[in-house]
């Protein structure tokens, strides 16, 4: 029973895993430059998470592949291959992106025709489970339990990064209402001071013309 409760706890949890594949074309944007026609792929993640990423041809078209950091930093690149894997510990918090070229294009339009698949994972996705399992001689009960373990700790993480970054835009969204509310007030003096200095103007204007 206690066995079942572990397994069915930690099939909860691991529906909180980040774990996206895709499937996309490559595109031709009329560059000069192949890295001109990069078709790219990017995935916000927090500070020292874990990330593993494959991709393959389904044709067995060559490609490039070039991954890059929020600064826009080069992580690392593979060449004229038709399928790779690279894993790598994010160092800063951002948007994270991977984008994909062909080096020679005989006809721009045929870049549709070429699909990449692309599998990638974050945190708790990318541990094997079941090599840790075997290679410690463990039962399923603690392999369950070291599963849920680190489901927990990757969610417990996932939520402080999550409530940081609302009260980020919390905070922006208040110093944007305050800037706001000033702004109108400025407009309403800046319009009620150019409706009374029109005002006295007019009637200096009609008294000197001797209309009033």
């Amino acid at each position: 029973m206690r066995a079942r409760t572990a397994f069915a706890i930690t099939a909860l949890f691991a529906a909180l895993t980040v774990a996206r594949g895709m499937e996309f074309d490559l595109v031709d944007r009329g560059a000069s430059s192949p890295e001109g026609n990069m078709k790219c792929v990017q995935e916000e993640l927090k500070r020292k998470t874990l990330v593993m990423f494959s991709y393959e041809t389904p044709d067995r078209t060559h490609i490039n592949i070039r991954l890059f950091d929020p600064d826009g930093g080069s992580i690392w690149n593979n060449s004229d291959t038709h399928r790779g894997s690279y894993a790598f510990t994010t160092k800063i918090e951002g948007d994270h992106k991977a984008c994909f070229y062909k080096t020679t294009v005989d006809d721009p339009a045929d870049l549709k025709h070429h699909k990449v698949r692309l599998d990638w994972k974050t945190g708790v996705a990318v541990m094997d489970y079941e090599k840790i399992a075997q290679g410690k001689h463990v039962n399923k009960v603690a392999d369950s339990l070291r599963r849920l373990e680190a489901d927990l700790r990757d969610t417990h993480e996932t939520m402080l990064w999550l409530r940081r970054k609302e009260a980020e835009l919390r905070d922006l969204n208040e110093a944007t209402n305050s800037r706001v509310t000033w702004l109108s007030i400025m407009t309403l003096v800046v319009c009620v001071g150019l409706c009374v200095w029109q005002v006295m103007f007019l009637n200096q204007f009609f008294q000197r013309k001797k209309l009033l």
